[in-house]
């Protein structure tokens, strides 16, 4: 048996019962392939260090417990599986988790936030927070469009600059055999004048 710490993050947009039957699902199926777990944690709703599957928000779930190695690739690939879980991850422990028989609510109650569920001066501050991003993203994505439209229309202007070069080229060269053959006419209307004023 060694140690391990999963952490795994679920949707926020789920409703509460929703994330509740999933952590639940998780747990059972750790149990009954043995699994001995230590402590139980949950951040609730918290902002993400950056966006997973254009999700800003998620619900933190941190589960210390014992099992057989063999179990944490199955594990693994289980939470791949759920579109309710954004992102996982799976360390070892050196040394045996402190057990915790209660549910730990937040990781720490200053720094994270409530869960969405609930409702008061904390969920006003997220709506802020969520227009304020939502300005954010709008805001960039107008300045990418500008943008673009600026590189496409230099790129425009630099094409149509360097066909300018070429065609005057051509044209020159254009120039050039008209008068080759112009002079070759001459040479030629020449050459026949002599030959008449040779005497015969």
């Amino acid at each position: 048996m060694n140690y391990y710490e999963t952490m795994y993050i679920i949707n926020s947009s789920l409703e509460g019962d929703e994330i509740q039957h999933i952590k639940k699902d998780v747990l059972d199926y750790m149990v009954s392939e043995g699994a001995y777990t230590y402590s139980k944690s949950d951040w609730g709703r918290t902002r993400l260090a950056y966006d997973i599957e254009k999700q800003r928000y998620g619900n933190y779930i941190i589960l210390r417990f014992s099992s057989k190695p063999e179990l944490i690739k199955i594990l693994n690939e289980k939470f791949g599986l759920m579109d309710a879980v954004l992102s996982h991850l799976c360390i070892v422990l050196d040394k045996e988790p402190e057990r915790i028989d209660d549910e730990i609510k937040a990781h720490d109650e200053k720094a994270v936030e409530k869960p969405h569920s609930s409702y008061g001066k904390t969920d006003k501050k997220e709506n802020v927070e969520e227009k304020a991003d939502k300005k954010e993203e709008v805001a960039e994505e107008k300045t990418e469009k500008v943008t673009e439209e600026k590189t496409d229309k230099k790129e425009e202007v630099a094409e149509e600059e360097s066909e300018e070069p070429g065609k005057e080229k051509a044209a020159e060269e254009e120039k050039e055999v008209e008068k080759d053959e112009k002079d070759e006419k001459e040479e030629e209307v020449k050459e026949v004048l002599e030959e008449k004023e040779e005497p015969a």
